[in-house]
């Protein structure tokens, strides 16, 4: 089972799905899943298409969101992943090849409407150390 990163009590993060996770994912309440991962970013990863499918079948909501690491903090992401925050039913699980460009995305999406601080001691607290994120979220405009 992939390690799972409890963010909020809304929102998780882990790295690469592998089939068996699907429904054990949905077995610990999650009910939603975002792929934060673009297909082919490594050899043998799920394509988002089987992802979607495993995650119908587990009875989970899925979104695709790709995202590579020049992306993860523009506005176009944090508005997308508000959306699908919004819209997923949660709780909502992100995942991409470490977890750590869902957690970014994450941030740079909750630190909108919450203190950088905020937001940074929960990331600290699940134990991402990501040198210079505090800085780039409060450089962006809210």
């Amino acid at each position: 089972m992939v390690r799972i990163i409890r963010l909020s009590p809304t929102f998780a993060v882990a790295g690469q799905l592998s089939a068996s996770d699907f429904p054990e994912i949905a077995a610990q309440g999650f009910k939603s899943i975002i792929c934060n991962r673009p297909d082919g970013e490594q050899f043998l990863q799920l394509s988002t298409e089987t992802s979607e499918r495993l995650a119908a079948a587990a009875g989970l909501s899925f979104r695709a969101l790709p995202l590579v690491m020049g992306n993860v903090l523009d506005p176009a992401t944090s508005k997308a992943t508000q959306a699908a925050i919004d819209e997923l039913p949660a709780p909502v699980l992100a995942y991409c090849r470490s977890g750590t460009r869902s957690a970014m995305a994450w941030a740079a999406t909750i630190s909108k409407t919450q203190p950088v601080d905020t937001v940074m001691g929960a990331l600290q607290q699940a134990e991402f150390e990501i040198p210079g994120l505090a800085d780039s979220l409060r450089a962006q405009p809210r």
